[in-house]
């Protein structure tokens, strides 16, 4: 998979975010499936964009804490402080990419490994962002809000898939995404203008940078690993999308 095609992969997985975002009351039940999605994607690819040993550990480990942070976002219900559940869940991550360490019998790379897992689990369990995002949305604050980050992300990642040279498409990519936010912002949240710019660049140029720091791995084009590469943008910019539903809330 050529990075022209693991763009679309993100946008079509940031576009499911958006869909997710206007379904009503089920949505965060729904965004908790999409956020184990990204967790599941990133933890299949993740040791191969990395080109760590002992791939099958690292995979469970990466798996299960994007399946664990989900499950506790989206039934900790009030026994469970959301945030805290998903502090918590990565927190056990780290205890568990020890654990797989401790217990490998090939002892080579143990620090490239171990580092590059518990990375991996970081970034596993900050999709469940996104469910925080849309459980605080309904509650309180404006779903419009998520709409926007989701969709621009979207717009971001579709627009680095071009051929153009990397600078140009970098800021092509950020301002095109920067001002679709904005504009989702203020029509459905009713989100000031200054405001929805800061988001829409926040988020451009957050998820621009993400896709490029993980694509400049030299076998960032390979199939599997150009899977880590589409997920990772969509699944860190959550930590954004909840950040600017609590501050418009």
């Amino acid at each position: 998979m050529s990075a022209p095609e693991r763009a679309p992969l993100g946008a079509a997985l940031a576009l499911l975010v958006a869909l997710v975002s206007l379904t009503g009351p089920i949505s965060p039940l729904l965004m908790a499936g999409t956020a184990a999605l990204l967790g599941v994607l990133i933890g299949l690819s993740w040791s191969e964009l990395l080109e760590l040993p002992s791939r099958a550990g690292t995979r469970t480990v990466i798996i299960l804490v994007g399946l664990a942070a989900s499950l506790v976002t989206a039934f900790g219900g009030e026994r469970v402080d959301p945030v805290g559940g998903v502090l918590m869940v990565s927190a056990l991550g780290v205890l568990a990419a020890f654990l797989h360490q401790m217990l490998r019998r090939d002892r080579r790379d143990l620090t490239a490994s171990l580092t590059g897992t518990v990375a991996g689990a970081f970034v596993s369990g900050l999709a469940a962002t996104w469910v925080l995002a849309q459980q605080q949305a309904e509650t309180g604050g404006p779903t419009g809000v998520v709409t926007a980050v989701a969709t621009g992300l979207a717009a971001t990642l579709l627009l680095n898939a071009t051929m153009l040279p990397s600078t140009l498409r970098f800021l092509l990519s950020g301002a095109a995404g920067a001002a679709l936010t904005a504009a989702i912002a203020v029509s459905l949240a009713a989100v000031s203008l200054p405001m929805a710019i800061v988001l829409g660049l926040v988020s451009a140029v957050g998820s621009s940078s993400a896709h490029l720091l993980v694509g400049s791995s030299l076998v960032a084009r390979e199939p599997v690993p150009s899977i880590a590469v589409a997920a990772v943008p969509v699944a860190t910019v959550g930590v954004l999308a909840h950040l600017a539903v609590v501050l418009v809330s």
